[in-house]
Formats: structure tokens, C-alpha cells, sequence
């Protein structure tokens, strides 16, 4: 086994918490599948015949139980939890499961939907004995930018681009920072420039928080002190290791080897520089020495001196979005349906669904299980999700409706979000909303940019 799969399901979704209130996040449907089902069935689609799942102890149950019965799922998975109460970073995640570590990790995150080739990312991370491969997307095709968002107007936050440099063959990673971090002006060390005098700035890239990392890289999160301060791979762990790749490796001869053997070998681990940990198998080190190949193309010295290097590969074609805001999560599940690939050309409307006479769902929305749908309604790129009941003359469009929703007669839903079990009386008009699990909305009631729900349990974006 080359590489291990381990996906990250213990985020609290802190920028969707109006939706995460009553719902875990792994379990937020994306076109009538939990979110989570995505990420195992790219794994399942790439050979993967096991996986890891890091989430709450609270939430491993269902998790497993909505993952198969949503269909097409084989693989092993193994649910490692953490404790309801902590708030750890995906770093984190990574020292908890180390001792299950074996050898090269992929990490993805549980809201990403893609449908990416993964070998191509991890030829990039064999080509160049990566220290970690980042998966980038290009933002030039599926932003939400501009689109309506359901909730709240005053507290909305546009999303903060990465800065990404890269070199001149676009494939190594050079810089990574959030704008939000650069103060007035971009500053690039001299080391890096020496020997990359020409760097592509480039933002309209995107972190998708995939990852490839040796083995080694998670021994040193566990065991290194300093690395301690790492509690997330893309905030903190990846920019660190982005600027090591240039940094003077540390020194093998600071303390002699007397010194060395009266260290704790505890206390070594914690003091030891990143440089300790790297390794190598004898394969890769004798085909090493005997290139005359270097990505520097001036000497092997330069390269051999630095075992850090971070790679990219950009994903220019296909799907790929993460669900990880309200705004996000709304455009995955609108153009969700488009992606065949996705769903192996699956109905989009499932049989058992009920749908009464002069009624027009659009080719670009989709009915869940056991829906009834009445008469004289319109239904456009809308979910629509499980054993839901609507009435007659309702019009839907730009909507989420989530699982045993009851929707009456004359309702007008706009560019918004029902979750579960929510009641929607005669006469409702609904325009870019979000309305809380079982909440009771009163008939000819209407409401634009609001969030309907309990005041102690949902938030205003």
C-alpha cells in the first residue's frame, strides 16, 4: 500500500453554523447524499480499498450508517474519533492517528467534491519525492462570487484568496500565504530568489485541502515540540513547510556525538529539527546518486542539501469545490447535478418520487426518495430531498430543501435553505432564507435575508 487515505470529519463547520446547528457537517446533503459520501467515493473511484475517517465521537455512528445507505460504497472504512469537546485544527487530527501511520498520507478534507484523477497528483509527488503535494483549483469557472447567499446580509464575509507562488514549470510550490496575512507588501526571502529568480504569482488558485505528506512529516507533528504550534495542515503546516524548502538545513555536528547520547531520546524527539526526521528508502537514495537529472538544472548539491520540497498539481478541468461556507454549499448543491461523472448518470429524479400533472421539474434540479410533488408547480435547479411533501401551485427555484420537509399550497421558495423536518404553511414566501430543523413557519408569512430558527442555536452569517 503506497498510500494511506485518512479524511478530515471533525471541523465544526464555524462558517456555516446556521446549517450545522441541528446537523453535523459530514452530514449536510449534497445533491441527497451526505457530504461525506463524496470524498469516500473518489477514494473508492481511485482503488482505494480502505480508508480512515477522523470525526466526533458523537457523530462515527451515523456517519458510517449515512455513507453506505446512500448507495455505491464498498470500500473499508475505519472511523478513528475525538472527544465532542475539543476543537482541534487537522493537524491535530494527524498526531491523534499516528501510531495508525504506516507510510505516505493523503489527507483530504470531508467537504470537498471533485472528481479529480488522483494518480496525477500523486505522479507529482513520485516524480519529485515530494514532502507534501498540494492539490490547487482554479477559481475561473466555479466561483460563487456574486451569486445571492440565504441568510443574513450584515455579517457576510467574502472569501480571502490565497497568494500562491510557483516556478517557472508551475508545478513547485513557493509561497503560500492568505492575503489577510500580508500587512502593505509581498516579501519573498533572498533565499528563494537565488534559486528561483523568476516566481509566478498567481491568485486565482485555491487551496483545496488535499494533500499528499511523507510519513516522516506526521512523526514530526507527533514528536517535535515546536511543531506543536501547528494545529492545521493548510494554515500552518503547509506555509511552514513551503518556507523550509529554502531555509540552511540544520547542522549534523552542533553537538558531538557524547553530548548526543546523554539527551533523553524523549527529549531528543521534541528538540530535533525537521531536517532529523526526513527519510529515505535505499531505492530511491541509490537512483538519487546515480542521476545526473536535478529539477535545478545547475547540480545535485543544491537539491541533496535540502530534503524539503513542497509540489503542486492544479487542476484546470473538471469538478471541484469545497462546501465549507453557506455560499459554498449552496453552489456545490446547484451545480451538483450537472456532474454526471458524480453519479453514474443516476436518475435525477428517483422513482419513487410522486409528481401530480402540469407540474415542471427542470432538468437541472433533482427529487429525492418517496417525494410528493402536487400539481400546477415549478421546480428549477432545486435539491429536493427525501420523503418531502409539497402541495400544489408552489413554485421552487435556487433551493435546498432538505429531508421530510412539508411545503403547502401557494408557497414561493427563492434562493433558500429548508433543513429537515421544517413545516412551511400555506402561502409562504421565502427569498433567500435559511430555516432552521423543525421549525414551524407561519401561514402568508413572508421573509427575505433572514434566518428562521431557535435564537440560542442559530447564528446570523
Amino acid at each position: 500500500m503506497e498510500f494511506q487515505a485518512v479524511i478530515m470529519a471533525a471541523g465544526r463547520g464555524s462558517h456555516m453554523m446556521d446549517l450545522t446547528a441541528s446537523m453535523p457537517k459530514p452530514l449536510l446533503p449534497i445533491g441527497n447524499r451526505p457530504m461525506i459520501w463524496y470524498p469516500v467515493n473518489m477514494l473508492q473511484n481511485a482503488g482505494f480499498e480502505r480508508a480512515m475517517i477522523v470525526t466526533f465521537e458523537s457523530v462515527g455512528r451515523d456517519m458510517i450508517q449515512a455513507i453506505y445507505a446512500a448507495g455505491g460504497i464498498k470500500i473499508d472504512l475505519e472511523i478513528v474519533t475525538i472527544p465532542n469537546d475539543e476543537d482541534w485544527g487537522t493537524a491535530d487530527s494527524l498526531r491523534h492517528i499516528r501510531d495508525k501511520i504506516k507510510t505516505d498520507v493523503l489527507v483530504v478534507s470531508c467537504d470537498l467534491v471533485t472528481n479529480v484523477e488522483l494518480h496525477l497528483l500523486a505522479d507529482v509527488h513520485r516524480a519529485y519525492d515530494a514532502t507534501a503535494t498540494i492539490l490547487l483549483q482554479s477559481l475561473k469557472d466555479q466561483s460563487a462570487e456574486g451569486v445571492p447567499v440565504p441568510g443574513t446580509k450584515s455579517k457576510r464575509k467574502s472569501d480571502q484568496r490565497d497568494i500562491i507562488g510557483l516556478d517557472d514549470k508551475g508545478q513547485r510550490l513557493l509561497l503560500l500565504t492568505a492575503e489577510a496575512d500580508i500587512d502593505e507588501a509581498l516579501s519573498i526571502r533572498t533565499s528563494l530568489l537565488r534559486q528561483h529568480p523568476y516566481i509566478q504569482i498567481k491568485t486565482n488558485l485555491k487551496d483545496a485541502h488535499m494533500y499528499i505528506l511523507k510519513k516522516w512529516v506526521v512523526d514530526f507533528l507527533a514528536e517535535n515540540e515546536a511543531a506543536k504550534e501547528h494545529s492545521t495542515v493548510k494554515g500552518e503546516l503547509i506555509p511552514y513547510l513551503v518556507k523550509k524548502q529554502f531555509s540552511r538545513p540544520s547542522g549534523k555536528g552542533d553537538k558531538n556525538e557524547d553530548q548526543m547520547d546523554s539527551i533523553d531520546p524523549i527529549q531528543n524527539n521534541k528538540q530535533k529539527d525537521i531536517d532529523s526526521y526526513y527519510s529515505v528508502n535505499e531505492l530511491t537514495k541509490t537512483a538519487t546518486e546515480m542521476s545526473s537529472w536535478s529539477e535545478y538544472g545547475d547540480s545535485m548539491s543544491s537539491a541533496s542539501d535540502n530534503h524539503i520540497r513542497c509540489h503542486t498539481h492544479i487542476m484546470q478541468e473538471g469538478f471541484c469545490m469545497r462546501a465549507n461556507t453557506t455560499a459554498a454549499y449552496c453552489e456545490v448543491n446547484r451545480q451538483i447535478v450537472q456532474q454526471k461523472l458524480l453519479y453514474d448518470d443516476e436518475p435525477l429524479t428517483h422513482p419513487s418520487a410522486s409528481i401530480k400533472p402540469k407540474t415542471t421539474i427542470g432538468q437541472d434540479s433533482m427529487v429525492g426518495e418517496g417525494t410528493t410533488i402536487g400539481e400546477k408547480d415549478s421546480v428549477k435547479r432545486s435539491i429536493i430531498g427525501k420523503h418531502c411533501s409539497i402541495g400544489d401551485k408552489v413554485k421552487i427555484a435556487n433551493s435546498v430543501v432538505m429531508d421530510h420537509v412539508t411545503i403547502k399550497d401557494g408557497c414561493t421558495i427563492q434562493g433558500s435553505i429548508l433543513c429537515g423536518n421544517t413545516h412551511i404553511n400555506e402561502g409562504v414566501e421565502l427569498k433567500d432564507c435559511i430555516v432552521g430543523s423543525s421549525q414551524n413557519v407561519p401561514e402568508k408569512s413572508k421573509f427575505s435575508n433572514e434566518v428562521i430558527g431557535d435564537s440560542n442555536r442559530m447564528m446570523e452569517i
